[in-house]
This record gives structure tokens, C-alpha cells and sequence, in this order.
């Protein structure tokens, strides 16, 4: 894939959540709520934008772009999903997604697509 693919994954891959509220437990519950929903369906979801452009997707489980990159800042706090071509065995990109949890705030958001 050229850099111009690169680009095209970004676009596909990219979903951004954000939210932010007063600090009770209404909105801790709530981000409880939207985090779980966010974790339990994100490889569903990027895997049904993916199959058009033959690529599978596995959430990396214990890894985060540290494992990856090596220690950046930020890098504890994301999630990395690992792109398949059909029929490999080893990925072939890696998604990158920020996420962090505060008592009033959510972030979610792509970071980064990086060749692997």
C-alpha cells in the first residue's frame, strides 16, 4: 500500500467519541456505559468497513503503541487493532486509537495507521 492508501485507512478507520460533563455519578455511569459499548463493538465495527477493501481486523489484546513505537507520549493510553490481508498470518497495518476515561470526560479517537 502507498502512502495514499495510508490515507484512505484513515478515512475509513477514523471514529472519534468525545464527551464531557459535570462530575457526578450520572456522568461516570455514563461513560461506563459508552465506553463498554465502544470496546465491545469496535472490532465489529471496523471490521464491516474493512471487508470492502479486503482487509480483516483484530483488536491487539494486552498492547498498546508503546509496544509498538516504543515509549511516546500518550502511548498507555491507546488501543491497537491489527489489519490483516487476506489469508496472512502476520498484520499488515496496525490502527492506533486514543482512549481515556476521566470521572467527567471521554476521549476516543484514531491516532495513527501505521505500516507494520
Amino acid at each position: 500500500m502507498s502512502s495514499e492508501d495510508i490515507n484512505t485507512l484513515k478515512k475509513i478507520l477514523k471514529i472519534s467519541v468525545s464527551f464531557e460533563g459535570p462530575s457526578d455519578w450520572t456522568t461516570r455511569e455514563y461513560i461506563e456505559i459508552i465506553d463498554e459499548y465502544l470496546m465491545e463493538r469496535l472490532a465489529i465495527m471496523i471490521n464491516n468497513v474493512l471487508t470492502p477493501y479486503g482487509f480483516e481486523a483484530a483488536i491487539r489484546e494486552n498492547a498498546n503503541e508503546c509496544t509498538i513505537v516504543g515509549e511516546t507520549p500518550g502511548c498507555k493510553d491507546t488501543i491497537v487493532v491489527e489489519l490483516y490481508s487476506p489469508g496472512s498470518s502476520h498484520p499488515a497495518y496496525y490502527a492506533v486509537y486514543y482512549r481515556r476515561a476521566g470521572d467527567n470526560t471521554y476521549e476516543f479517537y484514531l491516532k495513527n495507521v501505521l505500516k507494520a
